[in-house]
C-alpha cells in the first residue's frame, strides 16, 4: 500500500482526508484510492518507496472498489455560475445566494444541521 506525508501550511497540525487522519510530516499508509484522490494535492507526496512502487513495470488489470453510496437527495451547496453558490436537494433547489465561503461552510455540516439551516 502506498504511504503519504502531509504537510502543513499554516496551524493545521492534524487533517483528515477521505476517512484517514494525517499529522504533518508522518508517513501514513493508505489504500490505492485514497492515494490517487490525493495525488497532485500540494499539502501531501508519496514517499519515495511509494513513488517507486507506483511506477508499474507491468499494466494490471484494474482492481474493482466499493464505492461510497451517495445519497442523491442529500442536502448539498453547489457552484452553478460566476461564483454563485446554491443549496439543493436531488435537483430540487432549496436557497439561492451563497458564496463560496458560505458554501464550504454549508457542505461541512452535519446532515442534521444541514436539515436545520434549510428549515
Amino acid at each position: 500500500m502506498p504511504k503519504l506525508t502531509y504537510h502543513a501550511q499554516g496551524d493545521a497540525e492534524e487533517v483528515e482526508a477521505f476517512g484517514v487522519a494525517f499529522t504533518d510530516g508522518k508517513a501514513v499508509e493508505v489504500s490505492d484510492d485514497v492515494a490517487a484522490k490525493l495525488s497532485g494535492n500540494r499539502f501531501f507526496s508519496a514517499s519515495k518507496e511509494t513513488a517507486k512502487a507506483s511506477e508499474p513495470k507491468t499494466v494490471a488489470p484494474k482492481k474493482e472498489t466499493a464505492k461510497a453510496e451517495v445519497d442523491p437527495n442529500a442536502l448539498k451547496a453547489v457552484h452553478i455560475a460566476g461564483g454563485r453558490f446554491v443549496i439543493k436537494k436531488g435537483e430540487e433547489v432549496l436557497k439561492e445566494g451563497l458564496n463560496k465561503a458560505d458554501a464550504d461552510a454549508f457542505n461541512a455540516l452535519t446532515d442534521d444541521e444541514k436539515a436545520e439551516y434549510v428549515a
